[in-house]
């Protein structure tokens, strides 16, 4: 199953917005505020977008690899249907702490916040596209969440715009701390 054009818009125009948040809320930040951690165990705006990013090239590789997969079974079709908008609200939350897998946590081995947008940029870019363009069946495609379980191909492109605005949140939180560079 192919996403309905309905959902291609909406997955689309959620993609672009985040992208158009995450330029626009870093865009003023200054060196100092860029790499402020309201806490020692806390990220950065820099290591947010940085994770952001990993995430993001590690979830596009996954969809696109899922046409390869054979279709999900009827009972886990099920499961994951209808959950769009509380999976999407769920991601968002910043109620529930998560520790990154290693893979997905910040190094900052560039230390380039302006590296670092690009890197986002890039690969926000190569998703759109790809949703874009794309026929292959994602809504028969399912991959599990290594917390939440199983999203189907179009939720995960999803969560990627939700996992964005929940670091965004991040980011806006520490801006908040009374420590946070003026």
């Amino acid at each position: 199953m192919t996403v309905t054009d309905a959902e291609r818009a909406r997955a689309l125009s959620y993609l672009r917005e985040t992208k158009a948040k995450v330029l626009n809320e870093t865009a003023a930040l200054t060196p100092a505020q860029w790499r402020f951690k309201p806490a020692p165990e806390a990220w950065s705006a820099c290591e947010c977008i940085e994770h952001i990013a990993l995430v993001e090239t590690g979830m596009l590789r996954t969809v696109q690899a899922l046409v390869d997969t054979p279709e999900a079974p009827a009972e886990a079709r099920a499961q994951v249907a209808g959950k769009d908008d509380l999976l999407v609200r769920m991601i968002r939350s910043r109620k529930r702490k998560v520790q990154a897998p290693p893979v997905a946590r910040p190094s900052l081995e560039s230390g380039d916040p302006a590296a670092i947008l690009a890197r986002f940029s890039s690969v926000r870019d190569r998703t759109i596209e790809y949703l874009e363009t794309t026929s292959d069946p994602l809504r028969s495609r399912v991959h599990p969440h290594f917390i939440l379980g199983l999203f189907d191909g179009y939720q995960w492109l999803l969560f990627l715009g939700a996992h964005t605005e929940r670091h965004l949140e991040q980011i806006r939180e520490a801006a908040e701390h009374p420590a946070f560079p003026r």
